[in-house]
């Protein structure tokens, strides 16, 4: 069999989803956020100076590139607020990543080396305690929103409603 056969069209198509999917939602907001961080800081709705306006073509595109400047990134490294708070969170980064690994390694080690039959109950042992506030969360809506829950109550004080919302 050819490899033109096994990579036909659709096969094609579907290897590629995956970075469309990733340019979508990753690369584009991360855009997004880079030239907000390249812009000039305003006390304004946004809290920075647009830059870019699409309404007048190429010579608004080079002036947007002209504007963006490293000052906020200047800052950042001049203001000791901000590089001890960055310090701070590497530290808790590093050791929480220790801790991580000291307690999740022999679990994982001593779950890999259980008899076959007993690796499924162990997994399920690990992750069931997840769920936990998943399930916290589900029955906190579920008390929210009944009938005489805490949102129903909220909108009769306030005479928003005469009768509980179904």
């Amino acid at each position: 069999m050819s490899s033109r056969r096994i990579f036909a069209r659709p096969a094609r198509l579907g290897a590629i989803t995956p970075y469309f999917w990733m340019l979508l939602f990753f690369l584009v907001p991360f855009g997004f956020v880079l030239k907000i961080s390249l812009s000039q800081t305003a006390i304004a709705q946004p809290p920075y100076l647009p830059v870019f306006d699409l309404t007048q073509g190429a010579a608004a595109f080079k002036a947007a590139l002209a504007a963006l400047s490293l000052d906020n990134f200047r800052l950042l490294v001049s203001d000791n607020l901000y590089v001890f708070s960055y310090l701070r969170s590497l530290v808790v980064a590093v050791v929480a990543t220790a801790i991580l690994l000291v307690i999740g390694y022999p679990i994982a080690y001593g779950m890999a080396r259980l008899p076959q039959r007993w690796q499924p109950i162990a997994m399920m042992l690990v992750i069931v305690p997840f769920w936990t506030s998943f399930l916290i969360r589900i029955y906190a809506w579920i008390n929210i929103l009944q009938h005489d829950g805490l949102l129903n109550q909220m909108l009769l004080s306030l005479h928003l409603v005469s009768v509980p919302v179904v």
